[in-house]
């Protein structure tokens, strides 16, 4: 007979501070943007009820629908290198036999972990500093004809903080897919070596099909990550020059506290928060068929 837990309180208790606080931080705020996205709510003003103009609004807003542009494109670029540099980085990992050099290798890219991706966006910016850094370089090897002020150019400023992030091998995103690829088993390795496969045929018919719920998760993690990358812009180029770095929530900081206008920043939050929703809702479906497959 098998005998029934006793119900302890206990357990709860100890989630009960962090069910707490995610209610208010994210639900309950998530809650109020909502509502205040149907509002006319201006500092200075009685809040009053505005049906669906601030929606009409952002419809009409050619600003908003440029920052969504240039999210899609920083959005495009961050997935694909939060994907395939770590996971062909796992993968040539895998082929190193000896174990030694392998833990030498897995450690350098843990150890950029430790660093504050604070410390990493301000070195990028002082490298591309219009006195400094890669100007620097360039006319010291007497290519000063290429040095450039990367973050004032509309043409290249977006592109450089695609860039910020070099070499684009996350530590986490690495041991993600280096368990993955770990995970699948030596035998079936050692069988498709066997049939002679060569170490690309290993990779594409044994690694890639297995490793395809890792790939969603990263996925899926790089996707909200790339949507909020509010601090990458703010510390480099603010948005500017003009609007050629303007991202959503950076749009939304300024229209919610240069303008006060929280009811039409939070129409941003909303439309935001629903095409992130469709989008990964979508790819886990895609992913999942896959992984079915």
């Amino acid at each position: 007979m098998v005998k029934k837990k006793k119900f302890s309180i206990i357990p709860y208790l100890f989630i009960a501070p962090t069910f707490v606080l995610v209610f208010i931080f994210s639900y309950y705020a998530m809650g109020v943007a909502f509502s205040l996205s149907f509002m006319d709510a201006r500092v200075g003003f009685e809040y009053s009820f505005a049906g669906i103009d601030n929606y009409l609004r952002l419809f009409q807003d050619g600003t908003f629908w440029a920052s969504f542009g240039n999210q899609a494109v920083m959005t495009v670029t961050s997935v694909f290198n939060s994907i395939f540099w770590p996971l062909l980085a796992a993968e040539l990992l895998f082929f190193v036999r000896r174990k030694r050099i392998a833990n030498v290798v897995k450690t350098a890219f843990v150890i950029p972990m430790l660093v504050p991706g604070i410390v990493n966006i301000l070195t990028w910016r002082y490298l591309y500093n219009n006195d400094f850094g890669f100007n620097t370089i360039l006319k010291s090897i007497g290519l000063g004809s290429l040095a450039h002020n990367w973050l004032n150019d509309p043409n290249t400023a977006l592109w450089c903080i695609i860039f910020i992030g070099f070499p684009f091998v996350s530590g986490l995103y690495f041991l993600i897919f280096h368990a993955g690829i770990n995970n699948i088993g030596m035998e079936l390795y050692e069988a498709a070596i066997i049939d002679g496969a060569s170490s690309f045929q290993v990779i594409t018919r044994v690694h890639l099909p297995n490793v395809v719920p890792y790939i969603n998760v990263v996925f899926t993690l790089s996707l909200i990550g790339s949507l909020s990358n509010f601090g990458l812009v703010a510390a480099t180029t603010g948005g500017g020059p003009g609007n050629a770095t303007m991202i959503p929530s950076m749009l939304m900081y300024q229209v919610a506290f240069g303008d006060s206008e929280f009811g039409y920043a939070s129409s941003m939050g909303v439309i935001l928060f629903i095409i992130i929703m469709i989008v990964t809702l979508l790819t886990r479906k895609i992913f999942s068929k896959k992984g079915a497959d």
